[in-house]
Order: structure tokens, then sequence, then C-alpha cells
């Protein structure tokens, strides 16, 4: 699959608060960002654009109603080529990608479509019985044996906790985190606790998002990441505003706060429905 008209390339011209590009020695990054200073969303954004490589993953932790989804919906435009795991009944944020962003659903992966002519997918097999689990683990593994093997897709599970602990794919999973990045395929995974975190998610994901939590199992399950002491983004954590994120780069040890825009919107219009 070709990436030539993907987005990655995006050159970005950086403001007078310039945030450090992949060529700045990683010490200097570490430095500039000791305290996680607070980055605006419109000069994070398109830094991350340009820094989320092919390949690399991503991890999205943090309580339910802080904005992860919102976060996750920011985050689909940047890669051209997105596939999306649909896990619940109903769902509004997939039936939005649907109707408004150009995804077509299917109820099981599409074998010999050209992914130019069809790059966004919702994959999303029927939930609503309470035997379903057995189908969707069905679907889901053999979805996931496909797109490993088309590679140059990035998979978006918005449940990875049912995706793993409930469907029982947790070997598909950290085989994406340890071996995809080799094929181009970028895992993006969101998680409600970090306590439901498995390790290797926090070793093979470069770029990291957690919300604030102030429960201490949770904080305690904080590790170091990328020179960041685990004392350190557990302070972090516990003091972030309301749908503020923390964003680590592991490779790097690049640390920041932002906030998506219209994040409270998002989330109170969700929940009204």
């Amino acid at each position: 699959m070709s990436t030539a008209e993907s987005p990655w390339a995006i050159t970005w011209t950086r403001q007078q608060r310039s945030l450090p590009t992949p060529n700045d020695d990683t010490r200097r990054m570490a430095q500039f960002s000791t305290n996680a200073p607070r980055i605006p969303w419109n000069e994070f954004q398109p830094w991350l654009v340009a820094n989320w490589k092919a390949g690399e993953h991503v991890s999205l932790i943090g309580p339910t109603g802080l904005g992860k989804t919102t976060m996750l919906m920011n985050m689909l435009p940047m890669h051209p080529f997105v596939t999306v795991f649909a896990t619940k009944p109903r769902d509004k944020t997939m039936d939005a990608l649907i109707e408004h962003d150009g995804y077509v659903r299917f109820d099981r992966w599409p074998n010999g479509l050209d992914p130019v002519q069809f790059p966004r997918r919702v994959i999303w097999p029927d939930a609503t019985r309470l035997d379903s689990a057995a189908v969707q683990k069905e679907v889901f593994q053999d979805a996931f044996a496909k797109v490993y093997r088309e590679g140059g897709w990035t998979l978006a599970l918005d449940e990875t906790w049912y995706v793993d602990d409930i469907l029982g794919l947790g070997k598909e999973i950290k085989t994406y985190l340890l071996q995809a990045r080799s094929l181009d395929i970028s895992l993006v995974s969101a998680f409600q606790r970090p306590a439901w975190v498995p390790r290797e998610l926090y070793s093979s994901s470069t770029h990291l998002m957690f919300w604030r939590t102030n429960d201490e199992t949770d904080l305690r399950s904080l590790s170091g990441i990328g020179f960041r002491s685990a004392q350190l983004i557990r302070d972090v954590v516990s003091d972030l505003d309301l749908y503020q994120v923390l964003y680590i780069n592991s490779r790097t040890g690049f640390m920041c706060r932002t906030k998506c825009p219209n994040v409270a919107y998002a989330d109170e219009r969700r929940s009204r429905k």
C-alpha cells in the first residue's frame, strides 16, 4: 500500500513556542518538557500529524467521559488508511464516522477490496445478543489476520479491554504491539484504566496519552516512560485539569499537556443522547 499521499509527510513550520522535532537532541526534548508545559491544541495537533509515523502505536488511557474517544476521533484523520473495530450493540461515535466521515461499515473484513477505494472502514459485527461474543471473536480475529497480511493500516480499538479480556484476543494485540511496526501498521488502543493496560503497551507505544485519575490502584500501575520517572508521571496525571490530557513520547521523553477543542461539549452531547 503506498503512503506517498500520507499527511505524515507534512512539513510544519514551528511557531515561536516551538515544539521539538525528531531531529532535535532527545535530551533537549526531555529538558524542554520537564514540567509538562501546556501546549494549545492548534500547536500540538500539527506537530502530532508530522510526528506520528506509520507503524508507531498510540495508547489512550483515561476514565469514561473525559475526552478519550474525542481524541481518538481527532487523531484518525491523521492517517490515510484506517480501520476501526466496533464492539458495542449501538455506538453513536461509530454512527458518526459512517454518516459524516466517509467510513464504510462491514460486518466482517471484506476480502479483495482496494484500500485506495475503501480507505476508511468500520468492522462492526452484530452485538445485540448476549452470546454475540463468539461471533465477534471470530470476526475480529479474522480481521486482525487480514490487516496484518496487507500492512499499512492504522487499526483503532476503542474498547481494547473488551477485545483483550472478554473476547480473548490478547495474543493478537500483543503480536501487533511487538511485530506490526515493521509492516507500517499502527495500533491505536484505548483503555479506561491504567491498571488494565498490559505492560507491552507502555513499552511498545510511541505515543501515550493519559487523562486525570486519582484512583490509587491506577496511579500505582503507572510506570516510568521515556526518561520520565513513574512518580513524576503520577504527579502530573493526578493534577491534570478536567478534559486535559498528558502526552508522553516514549522514544524521546517529550511530555506536554493539551486538550482537544470542544471536548466538553462533545462529551456532554453524547451523554444527553
